[in-house]
């Protein structure tokens, strides 16, 4: 069979390493190298990451992008959820532009660029990998930490490498806090607990006292 029709078989795959290519081309390494070079070449697969494809023709049956690509977003490292600017943005919560998609993971951070956008991990302490659901959107099923989790991992990235915090230097983020609920600040202050950092103990009381 010729290798594009054969190609055509991972139409319905949402993604794709080399190992799968190699079961249904049933090629040499080479070869299979040969043509993964000659496909990205002409269109008919785009690259996710190093060694990891999605066909143009599964791109194009996509009615919503959006889900898609957070969907992606989870798979590029994982395990990993969709949190901080990203999230905060979609909530209104942070006002300025973002152009990227964040996320937490186990994993050492990193950065990857596609057709698709830029995908940004940060690494967290196994004991502050939670605070996400997993939402249905279209076909797909996306980790997307909730609104309190993706302000704690926003504000535990910020504040680092900075020693101690006061309401002044809070102030700077210029965050919008007002679509946060009681029980989203009480859930946002059992996580600076889980942290156990003096600096993040003191957010809530100071979050409390701007917002």
């Amino acid at each position: 069979m010729n290798q594009v029709l054969k190609l055509k078989k991972l139409a319905n795959l949402g993604f794709f390493d080399k190992n799968t290519l190699a079961q249904f081309m049933e090629l040499s390494e080479n070869s299979l190298y040969a043509n993964i070079k000659r496909w990205l070449q002409s269109g008919l697969i785009l690259p996710l990451k190093k060694g990891l494809y999605v066909t143009a023709d599964y791109v194009t049956s996509q009615k919503n992008s959006r889900s898609y690509t957070e969907f992606i977003a989870n798979k590029l490292r994982e395990p990993s959820y969709l949190s901080m600017d990203y999230v905060l943005q979609t909530y209104n919560i942070l006002s300025e532009s973002v152009y990227g998609f964040t996320s937490v993971t186990l994993k050492s951070k990193r950065i990857y660029r596609n057709k698709f956008g830029i995908f940004i991990y940060r690494n967290i302490r196994e004991e502050l990998f939670n605070g996400y659901e997993i939402k249905q959107v279209d076909d797909f099923k996306i980790r997307v930490g909730t609104k309190a989790k993706a302000l704690f991992d926003y504000f535990y990235y910020k504040l680092f490498r900075i020693r101690d915090i006061n309401a002044e230097l809070i102030e700077t983020f210029r965050l919008n806090y007002d679509s946060l609920t009681t029980a989203e600040l009480n859930e946002f202050s059992r996580y600076c607990k889980t942290s156990k950092t003096e600096k993040m103990l003191k957010l809530p009381g100071i979050i409390r006292k701007i917002s």
